[in-house]
């Protein structure tokens, strides 16, 4: 193991289309609903994520956009999809550590999605800080 594997930690994602869990060291550490609430006039600008984002669901302000990235268990935004894995990883470690670790991430796909789909998902998990998906 070299030093920097020392900053190495492992998550394993279940992207589901109602909702996403987050599994770190055998626990569950984020179950919230796979919905984001986005600036419709900044789309790269998260307003909440999970629990929060559904209570502005179809009761938001006009610059307010909740999106739901997954559908039938696919990436149907991948934008959205990244924003949105990006927001929940930072919810397993809630304060802000001194050395952020690189993220080993294992996330679960439905067994009929195309190759397409699965690059989606993968793509989304790297620029979300994945070091290896």
């Amino acid at each position: 193991m070299g030093l920097f594997n020392f900053f190495t930690q492992e998550i394993a994602i279940d992207l589901g289309t109602a909702n996403t869990l987050i599994i770190h060291n055998d626990d569950i550490v984020v179950n919230e609903p796979s919905i984001i609430a986005l600036n419709r006039n900044n789309p790269k600008e998260v307003l909440a994520v999970g629990k929060r984002a559904l209570l502005m669901h179809e009761k938001t302000h006009e610059s307010i956009r909740t999106v739901r990235p997954l559908k039938d268990g696919v990436i149907a935004d991948f934008n959205a999809a990244e924003l949105m894995i990006r927001e929940l990883i930072k919810l397993v470690y809630p304060k802000k550590p001194l050395f952020p670790p690189s993220w080993r991430m294992l996330i679960c796909i439905p067994s009929s999605i195309t190759e397409v789909e699965k690059r989606a998902v993968r793509d989304s998990a790297e620029q979300a800080g994945a070091k290896e998906v």
